[in-house]
């Protein structure tokens, strides 16, 4: 990068700057973009599927979205997946799923209110179906779940009884299950401990 310096340029696109190490962050421009919004992923995503010719259902745009969170060139690769997948049948919302290793929102949604609810067993039945059925990773759950809660709404909050601090501990013993996924630890123990943690955190 140096010793070219004069007539050649490195362009370094990715999500996370922290993981490109010190010595080539220094020889750098770094520009940081904030996320796209969801308006402007699905004009574009429109705009594709016209030229393309594809047939996306409202469902398939809201997943596109969904999975995408902010990135258009995740939002473009999804959608050239699910279309190669089937190009005779509209884009839909399950195929989008299926082909990004991606659970459905509301099966995550469903799986953190039965843990929480204190049904223990019903949620651990539900994270294998997701595990061994699905084939999702547990970094993957582990993600969705947080994004569950951190954007619980109102409703969700005092349906479930939750406090704020509660939603803080919640958020605390994710983000340590997460590093121990990270570090190696069994996808499944840790998985069902944050789950029996979450059925015990309305206990008392």
């Amino acid at each position: 990068m140096e010793r070219f310096s004069s007539n050649c340029r490195f362009i370094l696109s990715c999500n996370y700057s922290s993981k490109i190490i010190e010595p080539i962050q220094s020889r750098c421009a770094v520009y940081r973009f904030r996320r796209l919004s969801a308006e402007a992923i699905r004009k574009r995503l429109e705009y594709i599927a016209k030229d393309q010719n594809l047939t996306i259902t409202e469902d398939g745009y809201e997943a596109l979205i969904y999975v995408a969170q902010g990135d258009m060139r995740k939002a473009v690769n999804s959608l050239q997946a699910a279309a190669f997948i089937d190009p005779e049948k509209p884009t839909s919302r399950e195929t989008i799923y299926r082909t990004t290793a991606t659970a459905n929102p509301e099966e995550i949604k469903h799986l953190i209110e039965t843990a929480l609810l204190g049904n223990f067993r019903a949620a651990r039945k539900e994270l294998n179906r997701l595990l061994y059925e699905e084939g999702l990773s547990g970094e993957d759950i582990v993600g969705q779940i947080y994004r569950v809660i951190s954007e619980m709404d109102n409703r969700m909050v005092l349906d479930l009884g939750l406090s704020e601090r509660r939603i803080v501990e919640l958020i605390d013993i994710i983000g340590e299950t997460d590093f121990r996924l990270t570090e190696g630890a069994s996808e499944k123990i840790q998985l069902e401990a944050l789950l029996a943690h979450f059925a015990l955190s309305n206990a008392d």
